[in-house]
């Protein structure tokens, strides 16, 4: 019958009792300890010379004693089932046993003399050692006869390249699916990885030139990594076992969790991506959790963990906790509430031209910082970002106390604060500030607040030079007679203005004696009104026209060419991010004052673009816009080259007088409205672009391109040049033309389809073009696309720039292997985030402005509290913060 372990332990228990309390004669003890004795001094007496005279086991030094007769097989059972238990668990006894095995001479033992006073003490402890042994074997041998039957087979779970079987006299090649018996050693070649599973289910991936074999015992399975690199994904452990992962110099146990262990000539590295894991090496213990790491020797130095797991297979899952924990905070956290007034704009002067209004972010940075402290150490990837270049110590701390100091302040502050800029009085026209104005809760309590966080940083010689003002007027002409760098504070009840200059506040404390709640119609300020009534958010606003203004130049040719440009004409730009009912609200617009001419008229009111439908839905750039007037473009365009440059004008007007063609009616006037470029395959080696543009009059566009590439050879001629080389050819009832440079060698093709002209850098990529069309498999119907899709009133665009870059930047990524690691931080931060997902930039023309967005595959590209707390893939307030700390 199988008994429990505490049924065992019940047992053991009475019996020791029992024997404590039994009285014994004690004659009967004397000879009972002699006939022992008698016994272990035959046993001892076979054995080698130095380890007979072994005569109890107290220390490290008395099991390797015992090494040599283990290995002549005349140790005595107890013993050699003490000592193998004792080398399991020892790593030095163990690495003693190995150097002994393989011929190292090992440390002789020398035992103390023992004094014929101590004999009696020493038959007394012999015979209890021996009952305690008898019983520990027994229960030894009853624990491993009760788990007879449990079959411990691991098996190949899956494998890249080849794995093999490793023993002394063979290897055989392993396949998925094969089981693998304890003890057999498992090795994989170059180039190959493979994942073991064990019976419990946990998965050992390894990399490749790994070698490791899996034993079994009462307290756990014990993988044996003799050498190379390994994942484990260890399952739950049942109750009083372990996992194990044996190396030549530590030891590591786990009940469940990820982690890695490198073992190699230098040493081993282990490194821990969830849960928690226990470290025996070099005599001492260390406790590891996410994203920790040790190492056993100074040799080794530390390594970002996701660079130590970057070879697994799952490294990508191990990344996607970031995306996670991102998802997490922006469901957790709620943005800013809307503000639908606010007092702080009747209180800017009449000349500001710069207002950006931010709301208050205490709670939201308080909270998402708190959910980052919470999943920090379960997140090996988001830990090795946010400690970077100072280590996890200092960076979190110096975050820590800005995050503090940012709650303090914050708390006492409304929910909205303004930083305006003022046109300066100088023949540039620069901008002159800042301003800030925000209100108190407490004034009182604000003021306290302030004065003593400046008394502190006095103290310890910080000077920030923070004057509080009463009166900004009675103070205005003693600050203007000693200029000052002080930061001047005026509170005007709960509204508080701050500045470097006191003529600012001055400005103040008039336009809040006006109480100017009412605004010229079409004026600066009563736009940025118009977001508040709408709900705002975050407001960058700048008044262009008056810039442009005081900073318009006396050279009459430039201003000339800015004015056909519509450059001139440019108003105001003002953009609002914000967080309303659960959408992301994100939007740019920039207005003029005049849209007859320039870049207001060029772009068409949203329209269909029927170019999208050559396009494939894994484009990864795409660029597409409609046009009022092609012809008015160019003349626009012409207009102001010739107006900078009037030469360029007689020079192209000669040309037109030679070819007898003209740009704008031969070139501009037989197209449509519609262009799209997009690079649309593989980049490397040459790039897969193409070029679509609407044609309504297809015959006189060839024409025109015939005659000007005649026009082109009869110059080439001249100048001893070979020029262009023409090929035509029919297929299907469609024209295909190359243009050859037999100068250069390069070369376009091109075809007219469905009323557009399809061009590109071979004949193979316009046929897959025109099969996109025709099978509706293109852009317009890709997944990925039509998530990044904005929610509005309107059902196409004006213009549009679409890019999913993550494929081709992941191939060259691939092909470059490290180069990137040599870039510099902010390159990298790039590129990481181009890897992203698809991201669209749309535009609507709306008569006398233009309104410009951002959408991802999440949804808007906002000012989410992911994004503001500095997110890796994001430029944040804490990179922000932490960059001026530094």
């Amino acid at each position: 019958m199988k008994r429990s372990n505490k049924e065992l332990n019940e047992i053991f228990d009475r019996a020791t009792t029992e024997i404590r309390s039994e009285r014994v004669d004690q004659s009967m003890v004397e000879s009972a300890a002699e006939r022992v004795w008698a016994k272990l001094s035959n046993e001892t007496a076979t054995a080698n010379a130095p380890a007979a005279q072994v005569d109890h086991i107290r220390s490290c030094e008395d099991f390797r004693a015992l090494i040599p007769q283990y290995l002549n097989g005349m140790l005595s059972p107890a013993r050699s089932l003490l000592l193998e238990d004792h080398t399991h668990e020892c790593i030095p006894c163990r690495k003693a046993l190995k150097e002994a095995r393989y011929g190292v001479a090992a440390k002789s033992w020398q035992p103390a003399e023992r004094t014929s006073g101590s004999r009696r003490t020493v038959v007394r402890w012999a015979t209890a050692a021996a009952i305690v042994i008898g019983i520990g074997v027994a229960l030894l041998s009853y624990d491993r006869l009760t788990r007879v039957g449990e079959a411990f087979h691991m098996v190949v779970h899956a494998m890249d390249g080849q794995a093999y079987l490793v023993s002394d006299t063979a290897t055989e090649p392993l396949k998925v699916g094969e089981q693998i018996n304890p003890g057999d050693k498992i090795r994989t070649a170059k180039d190959a990885g493979a994942v073991v599973q064990l019976p419990d289910g946990s998965l050992i991936e390894m990399r490749e030139r790994s070698e490791f074999s899996v034993t079994d015992d009462s307290q756990g399975a014990t993988i044996h990594l003799d050498r190379g690199n390994i994942i484990v994904q260890a399952a739950k452990q049942k109750e009083k076992r372990h996992l194990y992962v044996q190396t030549d110099d530590c030891k590591v146990s786990v009940v469940g969790t990820i982690f890695s262990v490198n073992n190699g000539t230098k040493g081993s590295r282990v490194s821990v991506v969830q849960g928690e894991v226990h470290v025996e090496h070099g005599g001492k213990q260390d406790v590891l959790r996410p994203g920790d790491q040790v190492a056993t020797t100074s040799s080794i130095e530390s390594v970002p963990v996701q660079d130590e797991i970057a070879w697994s297979r799952d490294a990508e899952r191990y990344k996607r906790m970031l995306a996670a924990l991102k998802k997490e905070i922006d469901q957790r956290v709620a943005s800013p509430a809307v503000r639908y007034s606010t007092r702080l704009l009747d209180m800017t002067p009449d000349d500001t031209v710069f207002y950006v209004a931010i709301p208050n972010l205490t709670e939201m940075l308080s909270e998402s910082n708190k959910i980052i402290e919470e999943r920090l150490n379960q997140n090996p990837e988001l830990r090795q970002w946010w400690d970077k270049e100072q280590g996890s110590s200092r960076g979190n701390q110096e975050w820590d106390k800005v995050i503090g100091k940012i709650g303090e302040f914050g708390a006492l502050l409304g929910d909205e604060i303004v930083v305006t800029a003022q046109l300066s009085k100088t023949a540039k026209g620069e901008p002159d500030g800042p301003l800030v104005l925000t209100t108190a809760k407490d004034p009182a309590g604000f003021r306290s607040f302030v004065e003593a966080q400046v008394s502190s940083l006095n103290a310890n010689s910080k000077k920030p030079g923070i004057r509080f003002v009463d009166d900004p007027a009675s103070e205005m002409g003693a600050a203007t007679a000693t200029p000052s760098s002080d930061l001047y504070v005026w509170m005007n009840g709960d509204v508080v203005a701050a500045s470097p200059k006191l003529d600012f506040l001055q400005r103040v404390a008039a336009s809040s004696k006006a109480n100017a709640d009412q605004y010229a119609e079409g004026s600066f300020r009563a736009r940025i009104a118009d977001i508040y009534r709408d709900g705002a958010g975050f407001i960058i606003a700048a008044d262009l026209q008056r810039f442009i203004a005081q900073a318009k130049g006396t050279d009459a040719k430039a201003n000339a060419a800015l004015q056909r440009l519509g450059i001139t004409n440019l108003k105001y730009f003002i953009a609002e991010m914000k967080e309303d009912q659960g959408k992301s609200f994100n939007r740019a617009v920039l207005s003029f004052s005049d849209a007859s001419h320039g870049m207001p008229s060029w772009l068409a009111a949203p329209g269909p673009m029927g170019a999208l439908e050559f396009i494939s839905p894994d484009a990864n750039v795409v660029a597409a816009f409609v046009v009022k007037q092609p012809a008015a473009l160019v003349d626009d365009l012409l207009g102001a080259l010739a107006t900078v440059d009037p030469k360029l004008g007689e020079h192209l007007a000669e040309f037109e007088k030679e070819t007898g063609l003209t740009i704008r009616d031969d070139f501009a006037a037989p197209l449509g409205g519609e262009f799209a470029f997009a690079i649309d395959g593989p980049v490397l080696p040459t790039p897969s672009w193409k070029l679509v543009v609407e044609v309504y009059d297809p015959a006189h566009l060839q024409q025109s391109l015939e005659r000007i590439v005649d026009k082109l050879n009869e110059l080439a001629a001249r100048e001893g040049k070979k020029g262009f080389e023409w090929s035509r050819s029919d297929s299907g009832g469609r024209t295909y033309y190359t243009l050859k440079s037999l100068d250069f060698g390069l070369e376009i093709a091109y075809t007219y389809s469905n009323g557009y002209l399809i061009v590109g850098p071979n004949r193979a990529l316009l046929d897959r073009a025109v099969k996109y069309h025709d099978s509706d498999y293109t852009l317009l119907h890709s997944p990925r696309f039509v998530a990044a899709l904005p929610e509005d009133k309107q059902a196409n665009f004006s213009a549009l720039i679409y890019q999913n870059l993550a494929p081709v930047l992941g191939g060259i990524a691939k092909r470059v292997g490290s180069m990137s690691d040599n870039l510099p931080e902010e390159q990298r931060k790039s590129l990481n985030s181009m890897l992203g997902g698809p991201v669209l930039a749309y535009a609507y023309a709306q008569g006398d402005h233009i309104s410009f967005a951002l959408n991802g595959e999440e949804g808007p590209i906002g000012l989410k509290p992911s994004n503001l707390i500095g997110m890796p893939g994001s430029f944040g307030l804490r990179n922000i913060i932490q960059h001026s700390v530094r």
